[in-house]
């Protein structure tokens, strides 16, 4: 026999892993043998010689029958003692091991063949009433065994390289998600519709870990309609996936519903659904099962030992797209801590000024023996109070709740809210197309905007403001203008430039600038710019 493909182990040598070549190349001598005896059925069935291998069926040719073997289905038959010589047997029941199903031959002829990797047999036969083979027609099955050798060698062959070209395609297209993708559940559908590709499969889905990790739950699915089934819990030992857990490596189910190896599993979901045939396999990370990928079908599909094997391989290399994704999560989370300090530093930003403010005005309102100045502290307390009070919910809203992008609209809508002012009417208007501004973005220009309107509304003297948002060619810019205040808060030397850092370390976050102005009329303007790209 021609050497194999580099890469081919002698596990790969049969058919499966979605290579139909034995079975294609087998196909038209079993139908040549089973005309020549004017037969019902014929069969090349094969038991490779490793522990506990059983007889499979290579190739059949039944036409007419209802519901005939499939091929890589495994079998059972029995045979008298002559089994080993060609011979004519009458009543041989074929039975399959892997569903509810038997074929009665009342006559039959069966001769045996072998290679270099296993023991073979050719079965012709005829069901029902049909008429008994007579014993010459087994040395006519006989003298074409040669022939089926040589089929059979030449199947392998081409295969055995299908196989390996498949796998390397499929590791080559899981390899290129995992880099190019955008984001991991993109990696993640890529790696799926490579495992139903390769074993040209219905449905594919991949299982992930609940928080406590002793129960996964189903993430990404291809092919999956029914809700019941897209929320399953499955904990390790349950069900066909659970299973794989348990045994750490790939375990395959002919019939989902019928399988006695199977424990609690969710039969009647998995019935719902229609799935009938399915694999799982195990993804290690680390020693740790972080994921459980299945393909399955929803008619019957013999899964062999050699794609058990192949879904194995398939699920090692994935392994590369669960390291992405465990990577993308740890970018996340440091993310999402980042912005957590950013938050948190914010809040502490707008207490310590508001506390600053209260201080400021109770120790005024001690030295004072003036009713009116006590009662105007008081009042002055409870402003920064109420402020404090605003900034703290809002800033909880943003760690609770986050956002989804803002028009410029909602933009100035929210910074409006700030103002304590009820007896101002402060302007607002938005210039430029209408946009979505994203989320660091609108943020920012919030912090800004409020920040100094804010204080229009304490040293304006009830003047109020203009709040422009203008969506230019290339960045987002925000102008506060008064005309009559003078900003003392904004870069004052008294407060401690609070505002205006506050205001310059928002921007800075996006990659903006703020510049406070005094027109020679008076007033104040601050104006914050910040690039189309930051959001980009």
């Amino acid at each position: 026999m021609s050497s194999l493909p580099v890469g081919i182990r002698n596990e790969y040598l049969l058919d499966g892993g979605g290579s139909s070549a034995i079975s294609a190349a087998l196909q038209p001598v079993a139908a040549e043998i089973r005309s020549l005896l004017n037969a019902s059925v014929g069969l090349v069935a094969y038991r490779p010689r490793r522990a506990g291998a059983g007889l499979l069926v290579l190739a059949i040719d039944a036409p007419g029958a209802a519901d005939p073997l499939l091929p890589n289905e495994t079998i059972r038959m029995r045979l008298p003692v002559t089994v080993w010589r060609p011979s004519v047997v009458r009543h041989l029941q074929l039975s399959s091991t892997l569903r509810p199903h038997r074929t009665l031959l009342s006559s039959a002829v069966v001769v045996p063949w072998t290679d270099r990797r296993g023991d073979g047999v050719v079965l012709v036969g005829n069901t029902g009433i049909s008429p008994t083979l007579s014993e010459p027609a087994a040395d006519t099955v006989r003298r074409l065994i040669t022939n089926v050798r040589r089929t059979v060698a030449t199947g392998r062959r081409h295969g055995a390289a299908q196989i390996n070209g498949d796998l390397q395609r499929a590791m080559k297209d899981i390899a290129a998600a995992a880099v190019t993708s955008e984001n991991v559940a993109e990696a993640l559908t890529s790696m799926l519709l490579t495992a139903r590709a390769l074993f040209g499969s219905e449905v594919a889905y991949l299982s992930l870990p609940d928080p406590d990790t002793e129960t996964f739950t189903f993430d990404q699915m291809l092919g999956i309609h029914t809700p019941d089934f897209r929320h399953l819990r499955i904990r390790e030992g349950q069900g066909l996936g659970g299973l794989a857990r348990s045994l750490r490596r790939p375990v395959r189910s002919l019939n989902y519903a019928r399988d006695s190896q199977l424990y609690a599993a969710p039969v009647a979901e998995t019935e719902a659904e229609g799935i009938v045939s399915a694999m799982a396999s195990p993804i290690l990370v680390d020693e740790q099962v972080q994921a459980v990928l299945y393909v399955g079908d929803r008619t019957l599909h013999p899964f062999t030992r050699t794609d058990e094997e192949m879904l194995g391989e398939l699920a090692n290399y994935a392994s590369l797209g669960m390291k992405r994704r465990a990577t993308e999560t740890y970018r996340r989370d440091v993310l999402r801590r980042q912005e957590q300090e950013r938050l948190a530093y914010d809040l502490h930003d707008t207490a310590v000024r508001g506390l600053l403010e209260i201080g400021f005005a109770a120790e005024y309102g001690r030295s004072t023996s003036a009713a009116t100045d006590v009662q105007t502290c008081l009042a002055s307390i409870a402003a920064a109070a109420e402020r404090c009070m605003e900034a703290v919910r809002g800033q909880l809203d943003l760690l609770l709740a986050g956002t989804s992008g803002r028009t410029a609209q909602a933009v100035l809508d929210e910074i409006a809210k700030a103002s304590f002012a009820s007896d101002v009417e402060h302007r607002f208007a938005v210039r430029g197309p209408r946009a979505v501004l994203p989320d660091p973005v609108a943020d920012a220009l919030i912090r800004i905007g409020q920040e100094a309107l804010v204080n229009v509304d304490r040293h304006a003297a009830g003047s109020p403001a203009t709040v422009d948002l203008e969506v230019a060619e290339d960045a987002w810019v925000l102008t506060v203008t008064n005309a009559v205040g003078d900003g003392q808060d904004v870069g004052s030397p008294n407060s401690g430039h609070l505002g205006l850092q506050a205001m310059q370390r928002a921007a800075d976050r996006v990659h903006g600038q703020v510049e406070r102005t005094a027109p020679p009329g008076g007033g104040f303007v601050v104006r914050a710019a910040v690039p189309m790209v930051a959001g980009q």
